[in-house]
């Protein structure tokens, strides 16, 4: 095994640590336990979530997804369409599926459906003098056009973050793949100039999410409540924290969805700002291995599905933490590898074996 592998496998095994217990904290109240079930289901979520790991990264070779790229488009095509009918509605949104008695949101599969389709569209452009010979049409718009369909059933389930996550990693990934950098600056003003159109067709609920982005205070105790008692938990952390299960925000219940979405904001105020600190710092050696693997990659291909996860992954820990500290409107994006839910975590952790499968390949 590779140093780089090591390090990678070393930082997912912290966080996973970290994960249950910060989760252990935020499911408590007064110093009782409220959601034991919640616990022991996360547990479960993360056996299974190594066990893919385990598998994408010794046993399914990440060379066959070039092949399989499509046929992954149409099933979560298909899953997409379903939700619609048989979907489970939670908080005004149809975004989950019931499949063998366990909850899944078909949003979280589009993201390695969008690193996989992306990559494949890139890497069969000639990596120097084919890139130049191509237009704006072949490099941009015929990519994105599988993928817009992916943003517009999501975005109508309603799920304006995650679809929005799409958008910017094909984004990313162009950026990073060579695409010319007039094209991004073209397709950037063109949605700036539409973002006024998209407000008319936002939910009331994500208008709301907006209007107490620009200013909490608008609605304290409404769309803008949960914003404020998350900006109060991660500032009474100060520099060393209140201690494990010492939080006031947390064990008063003072801050809801505390173990989804803003399981963030329980690190900050058990653990401060070293405990932040050493956080970012697990973060930041993850996305650096990550994408270090994949410029050591042996083909395009390989190389661009290393630069897509290593994106997904800094966009998801940026969007989630600005979005705590009130530096991005409320979006439902969980932070990576700690959020409650199996979902995004057994994505996650496939993710990461398929980088590790790269690096095996590298070595071999």
């Amino acid at each position: 095994m590779s140093t780089l592998s090591k390090i990678i496998i070393g930082i997912v095994v912290l966080l996973t640590v970290i994960s249950l217990f910060t989760l252990y904290s935020a499911l408590h109240q007064g110093g009782e336990m409220i959601k034991g079930d919640l616990f022991g289901k996360q547990i479960m979520w993360f056996c299974i979530s190594w066990f893919l790991l385990w598998l994408f990264a010794r046993v399914v070779s990440h060379r066959h997804f070039y092949d399989a790229a499509w046929i992954l488009y149409g099933i979560t095509m298909a899953m997409l369409v379903v939700i619609f009918v048989l979907g489970e509605a939670r908080m005004g949104a149809q975004r989950w599926l019931t499949i063998f008695g366990l909850n899944f949101q078909p949003s979280e599969l589009a993201k390695f459906t969008t690193i996989l389709l992306a990559a494949r569209f890139f890497s069969r452009m000639n990596a120097s003098t084919g890139r130049r010979k191509t237009s704006f049409i072949q490099q941009m718009v015929i990519p994105f056009v599988p993928i817009g369909a992916m943003f517009i059933l999501i975005f109508l389930q309603p799920d304006l973050g995650s679809g929005m996550l799409l958008v910017f990693l094909f984004y990313l990934m162009a950026l990073f793949c060579g695409v010319k950098k007039n094209y991004i600056v073209i397709v950037t003003l063109f949605a700036l100039m539409c973002a006024p159109i998209g407000w008319h067709v936002l939910k009331d609920y994500q208008k709301a999410r907006l209007t107490v982005f620009l200013n909490p205070d608008v609605d304290p105790l409404g769309a803008g409540y949960t914003i404020i008692q998350s900006k109060i938990a991660i500032g009474s952390g100060q520099w060393w924290g209140k201690g494990f299960l010492a939080g006031t925000q947390n064990q008063l219940n003072f801050l809801p969805e505390r173990h989804t979405d803003f399981i963030f904001t329980i690190i900050a105020e058990e653990w401060g700002f070293l405990g932040v600190g050493i956080l970012l710092i697990l973060y930041y050696s993850l996305v650096m291995a990550l994408f270090r693997v994949s410029m050591l990659a042996r083909d395009e291909f390989s190389k661009y599905v290393g630069i897509g996860i290593a994106s997904l992954f800094t966009l998801q820990l940026c969007i989630n933490i600005s979005m705590t500290m009130g530096l991005l409107p409320v979006v439902g994006v969980p932070l990576l590898f700690m959020s409650y839910g199996g979902t995004h975590i057994m994505l996650e952790c496939m993710l990461v074996g398929v980088v590790l499968n790269i690096a095996r390949e590298n070595r071999l």
